[in-house]
């Protein structure tokens, strides 16, 4: 799973009013701001974020797939949980904490087939050649690597590795964040360099700055440029007033794009919380199936989400959600 979703014009919700075939809705809610205007609004409050010692992010990623077996036949959701903390400063500690979260029937036509197929606990499902088993309970959390003396240094994949000093000197003019993220080479540790920084169109770029804004520390300022860069990146579309894939209210962009496996036409959904500026999730969703599509992704299928539950800064360690 990777990415983000959709929203055709204005916000895309899926339902199952017959016959279980997902269907895309606009919503149509009158605004005060238009469209743009709440993405710079979010902008706007980004600036405003605090700082502190400890940066954590909770994040949740999701992948659709077909239940197989005597009771499969319908689409759930294989979804996992991470969450991982920093400091600021080498010997300020970091840990990163993963587990196997509950999956679950999709959408309320799958769930009523998983209930008339006796609402089996677990499903095996199969991608890529290989078959796995989603449960409907989550696993216990697992440590990954602990280090009490580690902190001060942030990837930001395909762009590099920072010390938390060299992030607040990042630019925050939108144009020269688009070079930093897209021209010259990947910085490694050490001052070696790695192969070249790339942002390929408007779905490439609007998922560059989401997974920036998800998990790395960039500084108030260096956010709200991201958001203002996305907000008016040519073949971004602006969604206005969305739903984000935990239900919760946002305001969205929006990027079409070509899959590169033949799955036709999909759009990505960047969501935000307009409010506090904070990134809030992203997803997939079928716009036109392909020549290797699926029979049940059908256009409005959502195919993979990526939230973030929480993220920001704390004065003292960040504990591991329940």
């Amino acid at each position: 799973a990777a990415t983000t979703a959709a929203a055709v014009v204005a916000g895309v919700a899926l339902t199952t009013h017959d016959a279980g075939r997902p269907q895309i809705e606009v919503e149509a809610t009158p605004h005060t701001l238009s469209p743009r205007g709440m993405m710079l609004a979010a902008a706007s409050q980004a600036e405003l974020q605090q700082q502190g010692r400890y940066w954590y992010t909770h994040q949740r990623t999701s992948f659709s797939a077909l239940a197989l077996g005597r009771t499969g036949g319908y689409v759930v959701e294989e979804r996992s949980e991470y969450f991982q903390w920093r400091g600021r400063t080498r010997g300020d500690g970091e840990s990163f904490y993963g587990r196997d979260f509950a999956g679950k029937p999709q959408t309320r036509a799958d769930a009523d087939a998983w209930r008339a197929a006796g609402s089996p606990p677990s499903w095996t499902v199969r991608s890529s050649g290989v078959s796995r088993t989603v449960r409907t309970k989550s696993g216990a959390w697992q440590v990954d690597n602990p280090d009490d003396q580690g902190g001060g240094t942030f990837n930001i994949a395909g762009v590099g590795q920072f010390s938390y000093q060299e992030l607040q000197e990042f630019p925050t003019d939108p144009g020269e964040l688009r070079k930093l993220l897209c021209e010259g080479l990947i910085k490694l540790a050490a001052g070696r360099s790695g192969a070249p920084r790339r942002c390929d169109g408007p779905k490439g770029m609007l998922d560059q700055v989401f997974f920036v804004l998800l998990d790395t520390p960039v500084p108030p300022k260096v956010r709200a440029g991201l958001i203002r860069l996305v907000t008016d990146y040519p073949g971004v579309r602006q969604l206005g007033t969305v739903t984000d894939p935990l239900g919760r209210t946002a305001v969205g962009l929006a990027a079409p794009f070509e899959s590169a496996d033949g799955r036709g036409k999909i759009q990505l959904d960047v969501f935000f919380d307009q409010r506090t500026g904070n990134v809030l999730g992203s997803r997939d969703i079928q716009l036109e199936p392909g020549p290797d599509s699926k029979k049940w992704q059908v256009p409005g299928r959502m195919l993979d989400s990526w939230v973030a539950v929480d993220s920001g800064w704390k004065d003292t360690r960040p504990t591991l959600p329940d």
